[in-house]
């Protein structure tokens, strides 16, 4: 059926979830499943008449689901700040985040923080967002079954094909003048691979993974097409047989609920479609580079007042 859930997902009635950019593509196709399944969803957007379209569609198919909106703006951390705050003051536990919400090769632009878009929203919003809320993500874990509470950084193989085959760029964040759009991608996308990693090492309690959606027919793919005459010709082959958003959050569900992934060796770990565990990129597996990742974060942020 169409709307079969993509991968067996237990009850999860009594849990709290944010998911960040839930309420379109893959985002939308793992709210309405953790909201089927008894978790109270917090949708994180910029737009509140999406979320109310999102609250529908989900409220029409199962009229019982809990889903409510959290104002997020990933691109402005004041907005990041407040949304947490928000979050804290409503809820005492938060079970799972899925940190979703992303662009895709977009033009060169600065956020109001100053960091160049795609790094800002795919990475460092996430990760003030993340570190806001992990003290009560901390309790939450305390008094839940091993494993239960998770941090999903959603990521993308591109990691690996598009970022510096150095790693992360720390003396130039921004990768403003002699980097292209899809470059500039996979460096964010490589950041989330660390910052599930270092996350894992932090914080043993709670388990981050990174799952890679696969190719999946959403409305991301307008930021290729548009950096680029050539995506246009090859966007119809690259998405040849791919799933839409509902069969294709299969791998951010599994990294979210699944019960095979376990706390003890499956922490930092990189996943492809369906559920499988992978090697990342040589950078994306260097602890070095994690730590070092976390720190210059924390640096910048702390240069701009959020501590």
């Amino acid at each position: 059926m169409a709307n079969d859930p993509p991968i067996p997902i237990p009850d999860l009635s009594g849990k709290v979830a944010i998911v960040a950019g839930g309420h379109t593509g893959l985002g939308f196709g793992t709210s309405i499943e953790l909201a089927k399944h008894g978790a109270r969803v917090y949708i994180a957007s910029r737009s509140a008449s999406k979320i109310d379209d999102a609250k529908r569609d989900i409220l029409a198919e199962s009229p019982n689901a809990d889903v409510r909106f959290l104002s997020l703006d990933l691109a402005d951390l004041g907005s990041v700040k407040a949304a947490a705050e928000r979050f804290l003051k409503e809820e005492p536990s938060l079970h799972l985040l899925v940190n979703n919400a992303g662009v895709m090769c977009v033009p060169y632009e600065e956020t109001v923080d100053g960091f160049e878009m795609q790094i800002a929203v795919n990475y460092i919003g996430h990760f003030l967002f993340t570190k806001l809320l992990l003290p009560t993500m901390q309790t939450t874990a305390a008094a839940s079954s091993k494993g239960s509470v998770r941090i999903v950084n959603v990521s993308s193989d591109g990691h690996a094909k598009l970022a510096p085959k150095e790693g992360m760029i720390f003396s130039d964040i921004n990768m403003k003048d002699t980097f292209s759009v899809w470059a500039r991608y996979g460096h964010s996308k490589l950041a989330n691979v660390l910052h599930s990693k270092e996350l894992a090492k932090r914080y043993p309690d709670i388990l981050s993974v990174s799952p890679h959606p696969g190719t999946v027919k959403t409305n991301l793919s307008a930021g290729p097409v548009s950096s680029t005459p050539l995506y246009r010709l090859i966007k119809p082959l690259v998405e040849l047989a791919a799933p839409g958003p509902r069969k294709g959050a299969a791998n951010i569900l599994f990294a979210a609920v699944s019960p095979r992934l376990k706390l003890e060796f499956d922490n930092g770990a990189y996943l492809l479609p369906v559920g499988k565990l992978s090697p990342t990129s040589k950078a994306g597996a260097d602890p070095k580079m994690a730590k070092e990742l976390w720190e210059w974060t924390e640096r910048a942020l702390a240069s701009r007042g959020f501590e």
